[in-house]
């Protein structure tokens, strides 16, 4: 049996928020004639990757970034023209399935190059191709001297043009850990070498969407942005205005009053200190709202901040609402997002989970039902 998700809780996603994100991230690359290429792997983050590039196709982008082949197939039946560049390599996937499917691969290990060539050979087909360098992540990527080499014996593989070159940084999020400039040094350095082999690779990219905002430098001529597309993350002290894509609401299902001293929830790890009116919500960590947030986040309850009190369940929650005016079931919770002048955001909802917001996105977006605002 399929998973269904309930009406019960509702992510929505405002397109018109993803397209101002876009525009203001092409601006910053616009300026130096760089384009960009939207992540969209792991279903863009939650939020919908059909949805998210049918929404983006027709801008002035390079294309999409995606994980694996079985995205790619969902994509090219909803009808993508636009290139779709394999971030971290095959990862088993199956050449054939490359050019069936029409997408530009990473290269993170040599192997992969015989794979694609003897593949194309076959089929009198050419395979585009980056190469992708590991400058001190030490993930997906090879040493830059086997890129060098790679580079300066490009003959070897006849039916793959080798069209760029790209890396990835560990730490932008952080702009002053100097492991950045020793990554964007050392890219650098790679890139002169290659050249001095006779390589010049038409497309150079850096940048995830942290290096984009925080080192002019890492931009090249193309930027791979992925959570500042989608508003996520915590670009406060960044002169941008980025809008959050994704919100998350739901409704009071039942509104309780209790007397002082009364304990709420498993545990008992909350204990009203007054005459207390409490609003039991739909909504438990098999939702993705993390259990981890019991006794420290906020919720909007007609625009004002109710604390969620007593540990989180399964399939509900407890909201404090005593100060929040007249409440009756069926009232809105907005449990990330906008209501009135306040807003809770998923920046705030991660740090109080001691975790990221691109979890958050991810889990949400995957386990709620999702509806498109255009």
């Amino acid at each position: 049996m399929s998973f269904i998700p309930s009406d019960k809780a509702v992510i929505k996603i405002d397109l018109s928020a993803l397209r101002h994100n876009f525009s203001v991230l092409h601006s910053l690359m616009a300026r130096g004639g760089g384009m960009l290429m939207p992540v969209i792997k792991s279903d863009a983050y939650g939020h919908g990757m059909k949805e998210i590039a049918c929404a983006l196709r027709d801008l002035p982008l390079w294309g999409f970034g995606i994980y694996e082949c079985s995205e790619a197939r969902v994509l090219r039946t909803a009808g993508l023209k636009n290139r779709l560049f394999l971030l971290s390599g095959l990862l088993g996937d199956d050449p054939g399935d490359i050019l069936e499917l029409s997408v530009t691969p990473g290269i993170v290990k040599r192997s992969e190059l015989d794979r694609l060539d003897r593949a194309a050979d076959a089929n009198g087909a050419q395979i585009t191709v980056h190469l992708k360098a590991d400058t001190g992540m030490g993930r997906f990527g090879m040493e830059p001297a086997e890129i060098v080499e790679i580079a300066s014996g490009r003959h070897r593989w006849p039916r793959l043009h080798f069209e760029g070159l790209y890396t990835h940084m560990s730490s932008a999020d952080e702009p002053h850990d100097p492991a950045n400039r020793r990554q964007i040094e050392r890219f650098f350095l790679l890139l002169q070498s290659v050249r001095e082999k006779g390589w010049r690779p038409r497309f150079v990219h850096m940048a995830n969407s942290a290096a984009l905002l925080n080192f002019a430098d890492a931009r090249f001529n193309l930027a791979r942005p992925g959570i500042a597309l989608y508003g996520g993350d915590c670009f406060r002290q960044s002169a941008c205005d980025f809008r959050p894509v994704m919100s998350f609401v739901s409704r009071i299902d039942q509104v309780r009053r209790f007397l002082p001293g009364m304990g709420l929830s498993y545990g008992h790890t909350f204990t009203c200190r007054r005459k207390s009116v409490i609003g039991v919500v739909p909504v438990g960590y098999d939702n993705g709202y993390p259990r981890s947030l019991s006794n420290r986040a906020d919720v909007l309850v007609r625009g004002k901040r109710c604390p969620v009190v007593g540990n989180i369940c399964m399939k509900a929650l407890l909201v404090d609402v005593t100060e929040a005016g007249s409440i009756s079931p069926g009232q809105e919770v907005v449990l990330m997002g906008r209501s009135g002048l306040d807003r809770v955001d998923v920046c705030e909802l991660a740090q109080k989970a001691g975790t990221i917001s691109y979890e958050l996105l991810c889990l949400l977006g995957k386990l709620n039902k999702r509806i498109i605002l255009d």
